[in-house]
């Protein structure tokens, strides 16, 4: 079952994602959660994630054009959005913030000033450039500090894909939390088998996952499955592609899975 994100002044929030329709439950339920409260909201997205997060907050009775209309909800392209501010493949930090200025201004003249965003050019950029996302990602966080405002970033990576190594512990690094998984119960118990057959089943397999994970603590707020995954980037690759294999095959073989 999808969690909901709820949302703090200045909470940088992260979702990774692998199918389009979990993204817009997720999206949707923390735009709605904002307009129910009276708060303002800003979505920059692709169009058809745009469509499908729109047709969800209809359906969950959310008037998307009298929000539209009354200022309260702005809908803005992630593609163009994005080119407004890179220069030569790079975030400019004096246009960027301009950018995301004038967007929380347009909903601020409307009279809410209580804002989540909900983002996804760091979702267009990190396949083609990491260093670069991760500086926008960090003008980002200038921009939440300067704006006093939350924002939800969404990126399509599969913790458990050998192929995204070290990328979603990157920009994790670079928010308050990271959101879980859908079903994180299922990916726990995914993760904890995988474990267990590579390390074998003793307790001291309980405490060497908690151990490794434990390194992670400091940062941003993940699941322990999260924390347990990131761990292996620091480990041989013969050993954490192979849990990555079967954790992925117990998660996707579960009842439910997508």
């Amino acid at each position: 079952m999808a969690v909901v994100p709820s949302s703090t002044t200045c909470a940088h929030l992260i979702q990774a994602y692998t199918e389009d329709a979990f993204l817009a439950r997720i999206v949707s339920g923390y735009v709605a959660e904002g307009l129910a409260r009276g708060e303002g909201a800003v979505v920059v997205a692709a169009p058809t994630h745009e469509r499908l997060v729109t047709e969800r907050l209809d359906a969950a009775g959310v008037d998307v054009p009298g929000a539209v209309g009354a200022g309260q909800l702005l809908l803005l392209d992630a593609e163009r959005t994005l080119s407004r501010f890179l220069v030569d493949g790079r975030p400019d930090r004096t246009t960027f913030l301009a950018v995301v200025a004038a967007a929380l201004d347009h909903v601020r003249t409307a009279g809410y000033h209580a804002i989540r965003i909900y983002g996804e050019m760091v979702d267009l950029l990190w396949p083609r450039d990491v260093e670069a996302t991760l500086e926008l990602e960090g003008l980002w966080n200038d921009a939440l500090e300067r704006e006093r405002v939350s924002l939800l970033c969404a990126y399509r990576l599969d913790p458990l894909d050998r192929h995204a190594k070290g990328v979603l512990r990157q920009v994790t690094h670079r928010h308050s939390q990271l959101l879980p998984a859908d079903d994180p119960e299922r990916l726990e118990d995914a993760v904890d088998r995988a474990y267990a057959e590579v390390f074998g089943v003793s307790g001291d397999v309980a405490a060497l996952r908690e151990l490794m994970a434990s390194r992670h603590a400091r940062g941003p707020a993940v699941s322990s499955a999260h924390a347990a995954l990131f761990a292996l980037d620091d480990m041989p690759p013969l050993i954490a592609n192979d849990i990555r294999t079967r954790a992925r095959q117990y998660y996707r073989a579960a009842p439910g899975a997508a």
